[in-house]
């Protein structure tokens, strides 16, 4: 429709919302300033650049030897190089990281010069996909390269230590879309192999993907962004990346430790926030421990109930009633029996009912008759019965 607005996404856009939907508001919405790069994204970013001026220099009819190589990296180091780079990681250097890099390119180029596998068509090549009207994916390719005709084959370079497994790489989403775009822009394009370089460690991992499975992988993504698109909050979700994270310092999950950090460290500890969540975990404590002497407590009373066939004990101030019951208790995690427990519940169309697998809601269930003879028979194997108590104390009023 011609006035129409089309909004672009790109798989880097949609990623960020599936690892942390505050990192996408963030970075999409807000257009947030950025911490200081980290130095993984900035020795990343320095190998591409050397390996796009490698195969730049190939199309021109010269190969460089791998000294050329390492020089060109060292110099792009050198001139993007800033003070403010962060390290995460504790014990490690720039030196250590930008060795890493030198590694990597005289492993690559060793790999495979004289670079005349392929020709490259592409470097550093945007790509657009129309998913919709409304809605564009764009991305950079690293390179794309036809081997013969009809013949081509997308590639990625990484540096990270760790290569997919070729199961993650045949789920991979970024370069299948990008194969989708490559086959629309060149229509003679009959096969693609999409590869990805772990440089790092000299690895490298191959995939192709079904016509039905890029029509597939197509509808996803239009579903994936309409999905986005419909949020209206974006809650910040922690884990181990947080510390890589362009935003951490503006994070709600983590600002307050950053601007906490930026006190003097005599007054730290003064900061409202501080005093009460320190007070906090004091309590906590205090009441963990107060809970273990209850349970020790409730276990000898049971006890001596048990022993003198009583049902009451009565103390100076009040009386306890002991009451007993039959209790069920099912497979833990770390039970061998636990996986095949959780098909038999699904078998016998309990699931909704018991889906936390609360030995003490079935315990009430099997009471009450709503969980039948058959269906305990089946389940018994896997069911550790025993003997439950509770205490029902009552404070004397004078």
């Amino acid at each position: 429709m011609e006035g129409a607005v089309v909004t672009t996404f790109s798989h880097s856009r949609i990623e960020a919302f599936e690892t942390c939907p505050k990192k996408y508001e963030f970075a999409y919405l807000l257009k947030a300033p950025k911490a200081p790069a980290g130095i993984e994204a900035f020795l990343g970013n320095r190998v591409h650049e050397a390996l796009e001026w490698l195969y730049g220099e190939v199309r021109s009819c010269r190969v460089p030897d791998a000294d050329e190589l390492v020089a060109r990296y060292e110099q792009l180091w050198a001139d993007e190089w800033a003070g403010d780079v962060r390290i995460t990681r504790e014990g490690r250097t720039a030196a250590d990281y930008k060795a890493i890099g030198e590694r990597a390119l005289r492993s690559y180029h060793a790999r495979y010069a004289p670079f005349d596998q392929d020709t490259t068509v592409g470097l550093e090549a945007r790509v657009c996909l129309s998913l919709d009207e409304d809605h564009n994916i764009v991305g950079y390719v690293d390179r794309i390269a036809r081997v013969t005709d009809g013949v081509w084959e997308i590639h990625d370079y990484k540096t990270g230590a760790a290569p997919a497994t070729q199961d993650k790489a045949d789920a991979d989403r970024q370069l299948a879309l990008y194969e989708i775009a490559l086959r629309e822009m060149y229509p003679d394009v009959r096969e693609v192999t999409l590869v990805w370089h772990y440089v790092a460690t000299d690895l490298e991992v191959r995939s192709t993907r079904t016509p039905q499975q890029l029509q597939d992988l197509r509808s996803r993504v239009l579903g994936k962004i309409r999905e986005i698109e419909a949020q209206s909050s974006f809650p910040a979700r922690t884990s181990a990346l947080c510390d890589w994270c362009d935003y951490k310092p503006l994070c709600p999950a983590w600002k307050h430790l950053y601007e906490t950090s930026a006190l003097p460290e005599a007054e730290r500890p003064l900061e409202d926030g501080v005093v009460l969540v320190d007070e906090y975990l004091k309590v906590t404590e205090e009441l963990s421990a107060l809970k273990a002497r209850q349970d020790d407590l409730r276990d000898k009373i049971a006890a001596r109930a048990e022993v003198d066939g009583l049902d009451r004990i009565f103390g100076t101030n009040g009386s306890i009633k002991v009451y007993r019951f039959p209790s069920i208790s099912c497979p833990d995690s770390k039970d061998p029996r636990r996986e095949a427990f959780e098909a038999e519940v699904r078998a016998l169309g309990l699931w909704d009912q018991f889906s936390s697998l609360s030995g003490y809601q079935l315990s009430k269930a099997v009471q009450a008759g709503s969980v039948g003879p058959e269906q305990i028979e089946r389940l018994e194997p896997y069911l550790n019965r025993g003997e439950g108590v509770k205490l029902y104390p009552t404070m004397r009023r004078d």
